[in-house]
């Protein structure tokens, strides 16, 4: 079984065949390193309300709109993965 990783830059996918919260990784796709997300986590950020999201949220990274979601209190990273 593997889980999917997302790019935080571009959206692509990548597998693995182990279960964390983020992997440090470069994107084959466009070449940025970042810490790709678990997909898991990508479907919370889509359940943050409009009226909580910063301005600049469509312009941020994915995982600093996790992080900055975190930081808020929006979503909770320990629910689901583990």
């Amino acid at each position: 079984m593997t889980e999917t990783y997302v790019c935080p830059h571009c959206g692509t996918t990548q597998e693995r065949a182990y279960r964390v919260k983020l992997i440090i990784v470069t994107c084959p796709e466009c070449g940025e390193n970042g810490r790709h997300v678990h997909e898991s986590y990508v479907d919370l950020l889509d359940e943050v309300p409009e009226e909580e999201k910063p301005d600049e949220w469509d312009r941020m990274p994915l995982d600093e709109r996790l992080l900055d979601a975190v930081k808020r209190g929006l979503v909770d990273i320990d629910v689901g993965l583990y």
